[in-house]
């Protein structure tokens, strides 16, 4: 039924505004409501004293997107909430440690498990907000994340939350691209030992690609006010990178030295961050979908997984189940997205060959998906192997590497067909 819950509310004295302010109930473009969560499996999200403040739900079918949370309303910030947070409080406290964690089933299954200090950020990049509430119990945050760029995007961000907030930030590498729920039913003991193997955010990002960890670490570093935790961070990134300390450091202070001069450290460290959030491709994309709605329901087979940006990640599940036109997913993005959605519908883009435009850009993402998949595949592979990974993991890890080279071979298939197909296209 598209009103059984509203016609529910209704026989209790509420009023239609009250549960489309609430988020329980959506107004189409007629000025009509119907239920928000209708056939979907919900998940109730209380707040640390136990109070229901919102949903996140997940469709019963294959229909996307597959999950849906309640809009930004006067009770509900995503942004400024945890899943599990209300039963999970007491456990962080005691264990001075707490675990995040992505998704709504990771966190049900790790607390059926009695892993009971864990919390999920349910699918959107760590806030400000977040982290604030977890400060109010430990000082000692592990991420659970897939490793991937909207992973990197969040582990770049803990040198930033470590000086601001004062914390220590882990990470863990979960073996096989297993997801936590799937780990912890088939071998507790595998994630006790993936927990205790957490990295800091310099060991991490150093072993995960250690060709840019210099590169991309530097600025950043840079930008930390707390003197000591510098030192510490050019102490771990000698030991992983093998460059001498004193090198390190003047590297440091000449980068200080400059950014003193040009501009404030904030916006250095954001133009340091700037190419790995910022992703050019994806947000002509986005803005073509956006301001061409009639291209939505193509067949395209992207998913969330071909977005590298995780702000482009939220803006493209929202899209999926966007029942009107762009306007209508104002509610169902988190209000710090709000300007950037407002800058895509409103991004120039060339009136003409919008067609070819759209299968273009299609082609790209997909090309670049497995073109990361593969570059990560290899990278995760060579610290399993040193890590003494089973041959199960091991495996896992080779058979994405076959999808990535098959996926491959199909987008430069396409792309030259396409060519042949268009001699004369000026790009």
């Amino acid at each position: 039924s598209w009103e059984a819950l509203k016609q529910t509310l209704l026989d209790k004295k509420f009023t239609e505004r009250e549960m489309v302010e609430a988020g329980l109930l959506v107004l189409t473009e007629e000025n009509k409501t119907h239920d928000r969560f209708r056939n979907k499996l919900l998940f109730p999200i209380q707040e640390s004293r136990g109070r229901v403040t919102g949903f996140g739900a997940r469709v019963l079918d294959d229909s996307l997107p597959k999950y849906v949370n309640s809009p930004q309303t006067p009770l509900f910030d995503k942004s400024g909430t945890l899943y599990g947070i209300n039963v999970a409080s007491s456990a962080i406290r005691q264990q001075n440690l707490a675990i995040i964690v992505e998704g709504y089933m990771d966190v049900i299954t790790a607390h059926q498990y009695g892993i009971n200090n864990v919390v999920a950020s349910m699918g959107t990049a760590i806030t400000d907000k977040q982290i604030t509430l977890l400060k109010k119990l430990t000082r000692n945050i592990l991420l659970v994340l897939d490793p991937d760029a909207a992973g990197e995007e969040a582990m770049l961000r803990c040198i930033q939350y470590e000086d601001k907030f004062d914390i220590e930030m882990k990470f863990v590498i979960l073996p096989g691209g297993k997801d936590p729920d799937d780990i912890i039913k088939e071998d507790i003991q595998t994630w006790h030992k993936v927990i205790t193997n957490a990295m800091p955010v310099v060991d991490y990002t150093a072993n995960i690609d250690k060709e840019h960890a210099v590169d991309r670490l530097i600025p950043l570093i840079a930008g930390t006010q707390d003197g000591l935790r510098r030192h510490r961070y050019l102490i771990q990134l000698e030991k992983v990178t093998k460059i001498r300390y004193d090198k390190l450091e003047s590297t440091v202070e000449a980068f200080r030295n400059r950014q003193a001069i040009r501009k404030p450290k904030a916006e250095a460290v954001a133009q340091a961050l700037k190419p790995l959030i910022s992703n050019t491709l994806e947000e002509n994309y986005l803005a073509l979908l956006l301001q061409h709605p009639e291209f939505k329901n193509r067949d395209s087979d992207l998913q969330l997984e071909h977005f590298e940006n995780s702000a482009n990640r939220e803006i493209f599940s929202a899209l999926l189940g966007m029942s009107g036109d762009a306007s209508s997913l104002r509610e169902n993005i988190d209000t710090p997205l709000l300007e950037y959605l407002d800058a895509l519908i409103s991004k120039p883009i060339l009136a003409t060959r919008i067609e070819e435009r759209y299968n273009d850009y299609v082609l790209s993402l997909k090309r670049e998906y497995f073109r990361n998949l593969e570059r990560k595949r290899a990278a995760t592979l060579a610290l399993e192997a040193e890590a003494g990974g089973s041959s199960a993991e091991l495996a896992k890890l080779k058979e994405q590497g076959i999808e990535a080279s098959s996926g491959l071979r199909e987008v430069f298939t396409k792309q030259g067909r396409k060519g042949r197909q268009n001699p004369q296209k000026n790009s």
